[in-house]
């Protein structure tokens, strides 16, 4: 497939893949960086659990209050500006975050970090829409997350080595910097569709339809509502695990070196990243099917969620090894989510549909980030403890991916 760009920019489709993954790579870093430098800010920042939980949820919310704002803009001017533009904010957002001194500095920080970083995986989407057939959609899908879960990875080990060299703040405001300079790089380069064409309205750009329209399709849509509780506590549940409280949980209560929680931070993340195009290639060439994959999936994070709750976790470094693993390598599965929803809804309004029920993925990240933190301020105080105790919040993570795992069962198959 080639571009008639007549600057020469585009090299193909592949380059854009690789564009979009970088920022979508800086994103995944962002969200769940907090795990490993969570001892510090609650020393620098003095927060508590609750605050810390909330600190962190501020990229969750922010990044769900765009998601329907972001889903028209992607449908009605492309992903091209919206993302370059978002991700620009996200360097600032991350300058911040990085001078904070405060809470409320800190809070604003991630934040625009949050909302920044909205467009950079359904904007992607977007771009795979145009660039790549519908029965690579899953496959390719999958891949960028996997893709993505290498700023997971360099939130882990490589983050902890950087924090001890030159600190947190240094470390947040490089990267705020190289942030910005990969926005303008991808503004640079890509194009929205095969045509090399950019401006909406010309002939290779179709918009959607209007918003109210497209919001009322989406809303009316019994699967809509099954799918967006699916990725609301899936989604929740596991960025709740990995992108805080498994660091606290492997540092506090199982006394490990951020070093050491830090690598088997990266072996959860090696199961995210087998796990992503894994999930993709399941539904799209073996099972052939959408929802069998992602039930799948959601059962055996339960399962795993309850082993922790169970105190599995303690039993042996080899046992929390497989855990975390297996919680990374079906824990990824709900990727299919979104080819679900794409192929339930209209083509010309896949903008909205991936957005949609990606507002209901980052609240659920708010909700589980924040509601965690308050379960360990308050409940196990409650229970007398002086030390730090994660069980009842793993048994509560994994009561709720088990409710959404019975509302799915309930949803229409796709086939692509």
């Amino acid at each position: 497939m080639k571009s008639r760009d007549p600057a020469g920019l585009f090299q193909g489709r592949w380059t854009v893949f690789s564009l979009a993954s970088l920022l979508f790579i800086l994103s995944q870093f962002y969200r769940v960086s907090n795990a490993i430098i969570a001892p510090d800010l609650q020393k620098d920042l003095e927060l508590s659990a609750e605050e810390l939980g909330l600190l962190s949820a501020a990229f969750f919310y922010a990044f769900a209050l765009v998601q329907v704002p972001l889903g028209i803009a992607l449908d009605r001017l492309g992903g091209r500006r919206t993302m370059t533009l978002l991700s620009l904010i996200g360097a600032g957002g991350a300058l911040l975050f990085a001078a904070a001194h405060s809470f409320a500095a800190a809070f604003a920080g991630r934040a625009l970090l949050g909302l920044g970083m909205a467009g950079n995986l359904m904007g992607s989407m977007k771009l795979l829409t145009r660039w790549f057939s519908p029965r690579e959609f899953a496959t390719l899908s999958g891949l960028m997350l996997a893709m993505g879960t290498l700023g997971n990875m360099l939130a882990a080990t490589p983050l902890a080595a950087a924090k001890e060299w030159i600190g947190w703040r240094e470390s947040f405001g490089m990267l705020g910097l190289f942030t910005a300079a990969v926005a303008v790089c991808f503004f640079a380069l890509v194009r929205e569709g095969p045509s090399g064409e950019d401006q909406p309205g010309a002939s290779g750009f179709a918009p959607g339809p209007a918003w109210k329209e497209a919001l009322k399709t989406l809303c009316r849509n019994a699967n809509y509502w099954i799918i967006s509780l699916g990725t609301f506590f899936r989604y929740g549940t596991f960025v709740a695990i990995q992108g805080l409280w498994i660091g606290p949980y492997m540092i506090q209560q199982l006394h490990m070196s951020p070093i050491a929680a830090g690598n088997l931070l990266l072996l959860l993340n090696t199961g995210l990243i087998l796990g992503s195009p894994l999930g993709g290639w399941l539904s799209d060439r073996v099972l052939r099917s959408r929802k069998k994959v992602i039930v799948l999936g959601l059962a055996m994070m339960a399962l795993v969620l309850a082993a922790l709750g169970a105190g599995w976790g303690e039993t042996g470094a080899a046992a929390l090894a497989v855990l975390l693993f297996s919680f990374g390598l079906f824990g990824s599965f709900g990727i299919v989510m979104y080819a679900h929803i794409k192929e339930l809804m209209p083509s010309e309004m896949s903008g909205t549909a991936l957005t949609g029920i990606n507002l209901f993925t980052m609240l659920g990240g708010a909700a589980m980030l924040q509601g965690l933190g308050w379960v360990l301020d308050h409940v196990v105080a409650a229970g007398g403890r002086t030390a730090p105790d994660y069980h009842p919040a793993f048994l509560l993570c994994a009561g709720g991916v088990a409710l959404a795992l019975v509302g799915y069962l309930f949803a229409t198959d796709t086939r692509p």
